[in-house]
């Protein structure tokens, strides 16, 4: 999943994954705990115990094409749009990250 830069040129450090991940995940009923483990580990790239905004760009990003049924990129726009609506929500503590408890506040509404 890449995210497209071509009108801001921002976002462009985003992960480049060969597949949509979530693909997996998204149309299962629930996660189990290895699941989640493992959805939690891909998008944690730098091994810090939490999702920074990149990161959470990421998951977003192949969230929504998995439910665009989509290859095609997500605009910059509607990502970061989307990404301040999970942030209000899902950012329990405030800290501008996501933790492994805030993240199943998340996939739990997908």
């Amino acid at each position: 999943a890449v995210v497209s830069t071509q009108s801001t040129g921002e976002l462009s450090h985003l992960m480049s994954v060969e597949d949509n991940f979530m693909k997996t995940f998204c149309s299962r009923q629930y996660l189990t705990r290895k699941d989640f483990d493992r959805i939690f580990a891909h998008y944690d790239t730098d091994n810090t115990g939490y999702l920074d905004k990149e990161e959470v760009m990421a998951l977003l990003n192949d969230i929504l094409k998995y439910h665009e049924s989509s290859d095609s990129h997500i605009p910059v726009p509607v990502l970061k749009e989307v990404y301040k609506e999970v942030m209000k929500a899902c950012d329990t503590n405030n800290n501008d990250t996501i933790q492994k408890c805030e993240l199943a506040l998340l996939l739990t509404s997908v």
